[in-house]
């Protein structure tokens, strides 16, 4: 894939609808496409004759002719567009978002399956999380939930839009529905080819929510209850980045010293030897 051309396809992003009548929610897309670009063509030609020239139910169509609505994978890709996630590339401050959103989505964050809203716990740094210069970044309205509960963690949950970003995110890789039940957990697809920036970008968005400090060795951990195999994966995309040895174990990612500095991961202990009173 090359770096200038959009990363996330209108195909993709429709297909984690319904289709309802359609098998392939794409196939709706391309139905109301040519319906609406046949009825501009013949502006003279009722529902009747349009779903007879092209092949499509009356029933089916005459809603889109006559009342304006869409399929919803239509309206999907309409507000992806109107909000430049169709068109981001690799450099562009929209994709710069929704990779930081991804990785909040790993570390901290989750996508609802039966809607696909996205939520995301804040992290130490409560209401200076980066996670929320991300959402401010997409232009969508949020607001913030379990503020008042001290046995859970502060949420922030887009609003208006919300689903389409959750959606957007899962095109992207971005798992959905509970994580401690996905058997298949795996990395971004897009990080394989991405540029340096945006694959730095990515594990220092997941570091700021996981990385486990000490307050004795600048080495860093990260908790991981999942599979061998995310946990190597995880290890090596951050080793690639920091460009210092990063090891997996059980249940555990190991960040040396040294990659930790390369990284530029601050300790939350100012002074790290010495003893809390």
């Amino acid at each position: 894939m090359e770096w200038d051309e959009p990363v996330i396809s209108e195909r993709d992003l429709a297909r984690t609808y319904n289709g309802g009548a359609y098998e392939d929610p794409w196939a709706a897309v391309l139905d109301y496409q040519a319906v609406m670009r046949y009825a501009s063509e013949h502006p003279n030609k009722g529902s009747s004759a349009i779903a007879t020239a092209l092949e499509i139910p009356r029933g089916r169509i005459r809603p889109w002719l006559d009342n304006g609505s869409k399929p919803d994978p239509v309206h999907g890709i309409e507000i992806a567009r109107d909000h430049g996630w169709l068109e981001a590339t690799y450099h562009n401050r929209e994709f710069q978002a929704l990779n930081v959103l991804v990785a909040n989505v790993f570390s901290g964050g989750s996508i609802r399956s039966d809607a696909f809203h996205p939520s995301f716990a804040l992290n130490h740094q409560e209401y200076h999380s980066h996670v929320i210069d991300a959402l401010e970044m997409t232009g969508l309205e949020f607001e913030f939930h379990h503020e008042d509960d001290p046995n859970r963690a502060t949420e922030v949950r887009p609003t208006d839009g919300a689903t389409v970003l959750g959606r957007t995110l899962a095109t992207l890789g971005a798992p959905v529905g509970p994580k401690a039940k996905l058997e298949d957990f795996t990395l971004p697809w897009y990080l394989d080819d991405a540029p340096f920036e945006v694959r730095e970008m990515f594990v220092l968005s997941y570091l700021a929510n996981r990385a486990i400090h000490h307050r004795d060795k600048d080495t860093v951990h990260i908790q991981e209850e999942r599979s061998k195999a995310y946990r190597d994966e995880l290890a090596e995309l951050i080793e690639d980045v920091a460009k210092e040895p990063v090891t997996s174990g059980e249940r555990m990612v190991t960040i040396s010293a040294d990659a930790a500095r390369s990284l530029g991961l601050q300790s939350r202990y100012r002074f790290p030897s010495e003893e809390t009173e």
